[in-house]
């Protein structure tokens, strides 16, 4: 197998064999490596009958979320009686980008409360994204962790030609290396404080600018300063795992 420069030979059955998964530590049974599957179920989204006023917003699309380290993505008001039959998850859920992968195109969906909204809240999605649930309930440490350059660099590139695809078990298949659990928890819980932060704050300021222009109301994260805020708390996830 040959990538990136790194050359190496295993020798390993047909049964044993991920495709595309680069570590040689992945078939050795010495615990050195372990993938993305033993930390979280991986699965594609379905369709969900529910009404119209549980989908407040249109459909999420990639081009909502924007580069850098932000925690939120931009949400549009959706028409009355807009809801079509795509896939929909609810409130905290992880979602992955599979079309160009490695671009980190990753999110976790804002809770009810914190954008003033009742529960139950569920969102569609137009784009396409696979479900990650992690075993630890710790999604704003993951989010951090798979949209980190360790772990998008050792993604198995998908099928597609100009548009790769990535399949959910490519996901699943994928190299992983975290710190321990405790480690874990401390991040999560400092990245969920400012994602709350982020989100509460952005929906306070598109109340205001929508009541001044008289505008449909859209969310979109556009605050330097909390985007500062995020990339060092970033910096701090990179130097703890």
């Amino acid at each position: 197998m040959h990538k990136n420069g790194r050359f190496f030979i295993s020798v390993i059955s047909g049964e044993q064999f991920v495709r595309s998964v680069w570590d040689p530590y992945a078939y050795r049974q010495t615990g050195k490596s372990q993938v993305l599957a033993e930390f979280a179920t991986i699965k594609r989204i379905g369709a969900k009958s529910v009404s119209n006023e549980c989908l407040p917003f249109e459909p999420i699309e990639y081009r909502d979320i924007p580069g850098g380290s932000y925690l939120s993505f931009k949400l549009h008001s959706a028409n009355p009686g807009q809801a079509s039959k795509l896939p929909t998850i609810g409130e905290g859920e992880l979602l992955f980008g599979t079309m160009r992968a490695y671009l980190g195109n990753i999110i976790v969906t804002p809770r009810a409360n914190w954008i003033n909204r009742a529960a139950p809240l569920y969102f569609q999605v137009k784009s396409e994204f696979i479900l990650v649930r992690p075993h630890d309930g710790l999604h704003y440490f993951w989010l951090a962790y798979l949209r980190s350059r360790q772990f998008l660099s050792q993604l198995p590139i998908g099928h597609g030609g100009t548009r790769p695809r990535l399949q959910p078990e490519g996901l699943a298949g994928t190299p992983v290396t975290v710190p321990e659990q405790g480690i874990r928890e401390d991040i999560d819980l400092e990245l969920n404080k400012l994602a709350k932060e982020e989100w509460t704050n952005y929906f306070k300021s598109a109340l205001l600018t929508s009541y001044l222009t008289e505008e449909r109301l859209d969310f979109s994260l556009d605050d330097r300063s909390a985007s500062r805020h995020n990339s060092e708390a970033n910096s701090r996830v990179e130097k703890r795992t």
